[in-house]
């Protein structure tokens, strides 16, 4: 074996060894350790938790490079308030209500941007959107459910990207949004219903 090649399995072993570490210590336990300033049980929570945020946050935006700096954001201010950790009871729902208030302060700021711009101009009429291409393909569905998905009520919208991560149980979205785990379950169920209403005009056929 050459030096380089004991080097190469030497790096391999520590990634193994800390993606093992990760696994191991629990949220709360990275929680308590963050607390004390603990650079590594920082970096520990941004590879577990950052790529999840970073979906939820551009399901939310619709827009890749915003998402980004959002998450980054996120998890910059995550550790510029580090020493409040002991107030924090679950440490992956604070994240994702960090990323959401961030989300919801960009909306806000937004919509102040539309209105100032609505204020000087007329506004112009809504244009329906054009029929169904009968030879709508995968991609185009995809493209077509990411939209209506974007259209949704703000809550319905929060809700239904926030259970497609997988790792979050209902009533850790239920904290992450502040509201009961049977409201979250409301809310995912009138957005499901929307988008199938959505689908039915597109392409009755995939549901028949």
């Amino acid at each position: 074996m050459t030096p380089s090649d004991a080097s190469s399995e030497g790096s391999t072993t520590r990634t193994g060894t800390l993606q093992r570490e990760d696994d191991e210590l629990s949220f709360d336990a990275l929680r308590e350790r963050l607390e004390t300033g603990d650079e590594a049980a920082f970096e520990r929570i941004f590879r577990r938790l950052s790529e999840p945020v970073f979906h939820f946050v551009r399901g939310m935006v619709q827009d890749e490079p915003l998402a980004q700096d959002i998450t980054q954001d996120t998890f910059a201010k995550l550790w510029s308030i580090r020493d409040r950790m002991d107030a924090v009871d679950s440490l992956r729902a604070y994240v994702f209500q960090m990323a959401r208030n961030r989300v919801y302060n960009h909306q806000r700021d937004q919509q102040v941007h539309r209105d100032n711009k609505a204020d000087l101009r007329e506004a112009h009429p809504e244009v329906s959107p054009p029929a169904p291409d009968e030879s709508l393909d995968a991609d185009m569905l995809r493209s077509l459910l990411e939209q209506w998905v974007g259209n949704l009520p703000d809550r319905q919208r929060e809700a239904l990207t926030l259970r497609r991560r997988k790792d979050l149980s209902h009533d850790e979205i239920a904290e992450v949004m502040g509201v009961s785990p049977n409201t979250v379950n409301n809310h995912i169920v009138r957005a499901m219903k929307a988008l199938r209403n959505r689908l039915r005009d597109y392409r009755p056929d995939l549901l028949s």
